[in-house]
């Protein structure tokens, strides 16, 4: 009757196993193991295997004898958002997708206290025009206040981006907004993360039978409601601010990693610490922070 819970590899077993399965292909010695570990956060073993499997057919369809780098970086992003598709566009919508994606790398890097930037791409995977793959830089079983306004502030960076380079935007913000939303709502909501002195899981007030009485519907009152909403929307238009404000200091950073989109297509990891390196800027920033209260905030809770 015993039940046996196995985690997930850490950083040190998951450079081991990439060196174990690595072992088993013709690899180039030149491959970074730790960061490939550091890119593999919540990886499994058999994740890992197939990663480096999937890194070696790349290389035989490209007729090549070692597995790279690169290969391996290609096979984990397949696995992950899936093949490249590479659409006839305009070059107009290449220039919104090229400076949407910097919008994210430059936000990401600058702002986010645990994520590293591996990949920025404009080449089109599954549903996506564009992507920018980031990931945190070890396990991280919790989210701080702090980490989760960086998510709001990053998802939120492509929209800004576009807004302030073409003075308009495009449907391509939608899955960015909807991210944002969900991240604003679930700190004001469900984790007591507002500012407005409401504590508590609101949502449970909502969903639970518990907390319902027989044909009396939810026990939040359209008041409290509304406080909830506008914390909500003062989280999002404050962190819209912040990003704004960096953008447009770093407008040069922003032209530059279009720029190089639009050239290259995708950007790696090492492309990208070394336009930041040529800058001079480093991720060490203060944490985001959020206008305390929003408007009109309650002078004392209304819980109900």
């Amino acid at each position: 009757d015993r039940k046996i819970y196995v985690d997930r590899p850490g950083l040190e077993d998951r450079e081991k196993l990439y060196q174990f399965y690595l072992a088993k292909v013709k690899a180039d010695p030149s491959i970074d193991v730790a960061r490939l570990a550091r890119r593999s956060v919540w990886k499994s073993p058999a994740d890992i295997e197939n990663i480096v499997k999937e890194g070696a057919l790349i290389a035989t369809r490209n007729q090549r004898q070692l597995v790279t780098s690169k290969d391996l970086s290609e096979a984990l992003e397949r696995i992950e958002l899936g093949f490249k598709r590479r659409r006839k566009m305009n070059e107009e919508e290449r220039r919104r997708i090229a400076y949407h994606e910097a919008g994210h790398v430059v936000v990401t890097y600058l702002l986010h206290p645990t994520d590293d930037v591996f990949k920025a791409s404009i080449i089109s995977r599954r549903d996506a025009l564009g992507v920018v793959y980031h990931q945190p830089r070890e396990e991280l079983f919790t989210s701080s206040r702090t980490r989760i306004l960086a998510n709001i502030q990053a998802a939120l960076a492509g929209y800004v981006a576009e807004k302030l380079k073409f003075e308009s935007t495009s449907d391509g913000v939608a899955a960015d907004f909807r991210n944002a939303m969900t991240q604003a709502h679930n700190m004001v909501w469900r984790l007591g993360m507002g500012t407005n002195g409401y504590v508590g899981d609101y949502e449970a007030l909502l969903s639970s039978w518990v907390f319902r009485g027989l044909g009396a519907g939810d026990r939040i009152s359209d008041r409290t409601k509304e406080r909830l909403n506008e914390e909500t929307h003062n989280i999002l238009t404050e962190c819209m601010k912040d990003v704004e404000r960096l953008l447009r200091a770093e407008d040069v950073l922003l032209e530059r990693f279009a720029n190089e989109l639009l050239k290259k297509d995708e950007l790696e990891y090492d492309d990208i610490e070394a336009i930041f390196t040529e800058y001079g800027k480093q991720r060490v920033l203060p944490a985001p922070t959020v206008a305390p209260g929003g408007p009109n905030p309650p002078s004392s809770p209304n819980p109900s």
